[in-house]
């Protein structure tokens, strides 16, 4: 008898922080699930959107997908993480 209890994957429309034009932008990259941004990483996931779309390289997506995949709301990170956040946004954009 399989006790294994599989979940769903989590559509990244119902990440929490993610919203409709993020989650649109990830899935035009092919980042469609929860799961799949947490097995990619948040700076890589951003990296992707950066090349796909140069206009939209900002500061609060990063922040977003950083606390999606923390399980929390951007503003929920520790603000040492937030610091060191912008200042590898900083320099990216340098």
């Amino acid at each position: 008898m399989n006790t294994s209890t599989a979940t769903a994957p989590t559509p990244i429309e119902k990440t929490p922080g993610i919203g409709p034009n993020l989650a649109g932008e990830l899935r035009s990259v092919g980042i469609d699930t929860l799961e799949a941004l947490t097995k990619v990483g948040f700076w890589d996931a951003w990296q992707q959107l950066r090349r796909a779309n140069p206009e939209r390289d900002c500061l609060p997506s990063c922040l977003a997908l950083a606390g999606a995949v923390a399980g929390v709301r951007w503003n929920h990170l520790p603000p040492k993480v937030r610091a060191d956040i912008r200042q590898r946004v900083k320099a990216v954009r340098a």
